[in-house]
């Protein structure tokens, strides 16, 4: 028997070792997980940044959101957290990408619609954004002053994709913010939902 030489049994083990952790991530990787890909992957003129991006802890499959009329569970096959920043300042908006069932996708974004009706009892609503913006259907609620937590809420639905992302935009110290008045911020809020919606959709033109 002629024995192999060392070094082709190292490539035969690297090459089956390469094999099988490709097929252990293939496996961790949820599915639809590719679908939300183009979500986490823009970059901004003004300086801003994706610095994080969290996938659903494994096993989540659902969240609870509130409305008028108790709380509503709102299914997901796939979902990713991404934190948004410019230079040298704290975090500028907190943006959920998420994934939902198709058979069961219109209910879900009325349940969504329904949060969105119970959190604008506490914020106004803004009707300025023209909708859809780059295609996505856009509703938004806006604090009227620099106080407290969140300043925005933001809900963008892909109905031909079946996505939902849910966007807070931000409050944050003075001197770590990229705004220092509402009109700066709703400025800042205009470009950023143009901005985005555009790179998502360029980034769902490429190859996946």
């Amino acid at each position: 028997m002629t024995k192999r030489p060392a070094t082709q049994i190292l490539r035969a083990a690297v090459l089956f070792l390469s094999i099988a952790i490709v097929s252990i991530l293939k496996s961790q990787t949820p599915p639809g997980a590719a679908v939300l890909a183009p979500y986490s992957s823009c970059q901004f003129q003004d300086g801003l940044r994706v610095v994080r991006v969290d996938p659903l802890r494994p096993g989540v499959t659902s969240r609870s959101v509130e409305t008028d009329s108790g709380p509503r569970q709102i299914d997901m096959q796939a979902g990713l957290r991404m934190l948004f920043a410019y230079p040298n300042t704290d975090y500028y908006a907190n943006v959920k990408a998420e994934l939902l069932p198709a058979a069961n996708y219109p209910q879900l974004k009325q349940f969504l619609l329904d949060q969105f009706q119970h959190l604008s009892h506490e914020k106004m609503v803004n009707v300025t954004p023209r909708s859809p913006i780059n295609g996505f259907e856009v509703h938004g609620l806006d604090g009227k002053i620099l106080k407290g937590g969140p300043l925005g809420f933001y809900l963008l639905f892909d109905d031909s994709a079946n996505v939902v992302t849910t966007i807070y935009l931000l409050n944050q110290r003075p001197k770590r913010r990229e705004f220092q008045s509402m009109e700066e911020y709703s400025d800042l809020r205009d470009r950023f939902l143009n901005s985005y919606t555009a790179c998502i959709r360029t980034n769902q033109k490429q190859p996946q």
